[in-house]
């Protein structure tokens, strides 16, 4: 949470409210990560359900979370519920039933809010839809949900201590392949204030979302890298025997994809290699 203590009170209510007839007993993890500096998080310390953890600096929301994760996976029992929610609001406190309800069903580890509807500003609807087709494209993984989760104390155990938390909490839910259920959940507003998020760090985040890939994008980019080899082949010696401005277009195409497939290839592999030592 980043000075959104007027959000997260509201958060906190609905919370409650919401899981008000289920027999679990609601508590709450807050990350702080203004590493102290907000003096409106002192309203939380009168709550008996809320332990406060304070980032020793800025960690950014997805490392926030894991941050707060990691501390608690050696405080909850193997059947213990752990949920995951941004303190905004736009994580809907009235779906965290469903997402409860969703990680009972047999073999599921995991259950994640998939978006149906997204309240944004026009700019990110438009290029929003781009980011999903980059990333499908290369990484062969849809992505349709962010930080709502929902998984068992056990699972969270078995699984925050991996180095792809490290780079993203959301895509590396999915990136580890766990049995999911996804549940359909629409994007609230704000409760109050404005989000940070601007377009560079936007961009920033859709970056760092795909580095948990970086293996499964490698191969992508090794083979993209052999294809357009083998055009390149035969468009080289096309242009030996004859030469017109449409060859001659597509061989630069096809050698600036065969560049930037070889080099993406050779910066994830041995990312992939270090992170492996």
């Amino acid at each position: 949470m980043l000075h959104d203590t007027e959000s997260y009170l509201r958060v906190r209510t609905e919370t409650i409210e919401a899981c008000a007839g289920r027999d679990e007993d609601v508590r709450f993890l807050v990350v702080d990560d203004s590493a102290g500096t907000d003096p409106e998080l002192s309203r939380l310390r009168g709550f008996d359900d809320v332990d406060v953890v304070v980032a020793p600096f800025n960690l950014g929301h997805q490392g926030a979370i894991v941050h707060g994760l990691r501390l608690l996976a050696d405080r909850v029992d193997d059947a213990d519920v752990v949920v995951t929610m941004d303190s905004d609001g736009e994580d809907q406190p009235v779906d965290v039933p469903r997402l409860l309800d969703a990680l009972d069903e047999p073999g599921v580890a995991l259950a994640l809010a998939r978006r149906t509807q997204r309240s944004e500003s026009l700019l990110f609807r438009l290029l929003y839809p781009v980011f999903r087709t980059i990333f499908r494209t290369l990484t062969g993984t849809t992505v349709r949900s962010g930080n709502f989760a929902v998984q068992r104390g056990a699972s969270l155990r078995a699984t925050i201590g991996h180095p792809a938390f490290d780079l993203c909490y959301s895509s590396s839910l999915l990136a580890l392949r766990r049995p999911t259920a996804m549940v359909p959940c629409a994007r609230g507003e704000r409760f109050a204030g404005r989000s940070r998020m601007n377009a560079q760090s936007l961009m920033a985040h859709g970056i760092r979302m795909l580095l948990p890939f970086a293996e499964r994008i490698a191969v992508r980019a090794m083979v993209a890298a052999a294809v357009s080899g083998t055009v390149l082949v035969g468009l080289f010696v096309a242009l030996l025997f004859t030469v017109n401005a449409a060859l001659v277009l597509a061989t630069a195409a096809v050698a600036l994809l065969f560049v930037l497939s070889s080099v993406a290839f050779v910066a994830l592999f041995t990312r992939f290699d270090r992170s492996q030592r």
